[in-house]
Order: C-alpha cells, then sequence, then structure tokens
C-alpha cells in the first residue's frame, strides 16, 4: 500500500472514530432565546383631554371635537364621551401593558357591562402638549374606521384614592333605582365614571368627569366638567371619601338632598 493511500485510510479511520464517539455523548441543544419584551411604558400616567380626532373611512376623513377625558393610571386606563358616530354614551375601561413601545389597552366593560376577549394595539407619540394616538380598524358596527387622536395633558397628580373603582354596594335615602352599576377610575387629579341605572323600567346610562382635588385635612372636592347628566358641569361636590383596606372604598355625598352611600372594591 502506497503511502498516500495510508494517509486517506488513517484520516477515514479517525474520522469515523470522532463521529461515532460524538453519538454516543449526550448533547446539549440550546432552546431558543425569546427576544426579550421591553414594556417601559412610552407615556407617564395622568389625565388627558382630547384636542381633536380625524376619522378615516373607506378612504374619506372627517374631523371631530368634542369633550372627552381619558386617565392613565396603575395600569388601567378609562375614557368617556357621547359619541356623535353612534348618537349614546361611549366609555370604557380595563388594563394597560407596553409591549415594545406600543401600548396594548385589554377592555374589561362599558357603557353596557362586561367585556372580554377584547384588546387593541396602540401607537403613542409623546408631543410637547401630550400625545397622539392612533388605532387602525376600530369597529362601529359594521363599521371599519382608522382614528387619529390629539391629546394634551391635564396634569399627573397622584392621590390615595387613585386606580379603578368597581361599585360594591349602594344606600340611598331618595332615589329606588334599581340594577345600579358604576365603574370609576381616579388619577392625575381627575375622575372618570359610567354608570347604568332601571328607572321606571327604562335603561339609563350615564357618564362624567371633572378634577379631584384632596386638601390638607383629606377633605375631598370633585368638580363636574362634563357629563350626560344635566347641571353636572361646573357644579363642585364635597365627598367623604374614605379608604377601607387597600382595596375597598367608600364615598358619601349629597343628591337632592339626600345622602348616598357607595362602596367600592379596586379592580
Amino acid at each position: 500500500m502506497t503511502l498516500k493511500k495510508l494517509l486517506l485510510l488513517g484520516l477515514a479511520t479517525t474520522l469515523s472514530a470522532t463521529l461515532i464517539a460524538c453519538s454516543g455523548e449526550d448533547q446539549t441543544v440550546s432552546e431558543p432565546i425569546a427576544a426579550a419584551v421591553d414594556s417601559t411604558p412610552g407615556l407617564t400616567d395622568g389625565a388627558y383631554a382630547l384636542i381633536s380626532v380625524d376619522v378615516t373611512e373607506n378612504g374619506e376623513v372627517s374631523s371631530y371635537l368634542r369633550d372627552q377625558m381619558k386617565i392613565y393610571t396603575q395600569d388601567r386606563f378609562m375614557f368617556a364621551f357621547y359619541n356623535d358616530l353612534t348618537d349614546k354614551v361611549d366609555a370604557g375601561t380595563g388594563y394597560t401593558h407596553w409591549v415594545d413601545g406600543v401600548l396594548v389597552e385589554t377592555p374589561i366593560a362599558n357603557q353596557d357591562g362586561a367585556l372580554k376577549d377584547l384588546s387593541f394595539d396602540l401607537t403613542i407619540t409623546p408631543t410637547e402638549a401630550g400625545f397622539t394616538q392612533s388605532l387602525k380598524g376600530m369597529k362601529y358596527g359594521e363599521r371599519s374606521v382608522n382614528m387619529v387622536e390629539q391629546w394634551k395633558t391635564l396634569s399627573n397628580k397622584t392621590t390615595v384614592y387613585d386606580g379603578l373603582w368597581k361599585l360594591d354596594g349602594r344606600a340611598s335615602e331618595g332615589d329606588q333605582w334599581g340594577d345600579f352599576m358604576e365603574m370609576k377610575l381616579i388619577g392625575g387629579g381627575h375622575f372618570i365614571f359610567f354608570q347604568s341605572m332601571v328607572i321606571e323600567g327604562e335603561s339609563i346610562k350615564h357618564f362624567g368627569f371633572g378634577s379631584f382635588d384632596v386638601d390638607e385635612a383629606g377633605h375631598v372636592v370633585e368638580t363636574g366638567i362634563t357629563s350626560s347628566i344635566e347641571g353636572f358641569a361646573g357644579t363642585e361636590s364635597k365627598l367623604k371619601m374614605q379608604l377601607i383596606d387597600d382595596n375597598h372604598m367608600s364615598q358619601s355625598f349629597e343628591y337632592k338632598g339626600d345622602t348616598v352611600t357607595q362602596t367600592y372594591v379596586r379592580i
């Protein structure tokens, strides 16, 4: 056998032995590493007022001005306004989280009741006044629209009462409203609520928002800005508000000469 053939045979034998040895060893297979999600908030918690909204439907753009507030606080959101597109109260609340610069809103309730299996990806761009919000494919029945909203910052103040609250009980000396439901969000020195009730067999829905101030003595004053309730705007209401514990709150106030006490659970 020639030297060249001996060298080739030795190389082949060594390679074969190496492959056999490797096949008998335990091989560690690395799992694919998932890309880390950036959950850094792209917007400061607070209360915001709508400046304008552009709605694009079938290539046509319509601009609207309306009284609308939105609050973001403690990974919760709420908005409320009277919707001219649907000619009714439009309000919603739920959870928020950030995914790589995109704000994901997960609604849990609106003016008609509980919601599930919904989420919206919002493109948020901070501006000098506040922020711009873009949402594509918003559904109104069979209609689909794209919306671009301009918002201005009202306040980033905080209080011990901040958070999302769901009505747990209600006692009133006067009204006899049935099936009363309310959600309330406090944050950014403001509040928003929406509620529903049955009065004389008719289902009624309302919303309202305004400023929320706590003085040094702990007294709470709410001043109405906009609401579907007649006479609400500009009205100053002094509330007796108390944190029962970390997850429960009560508030009492005068309504048409009667005392109303409402208790809430934190959501």
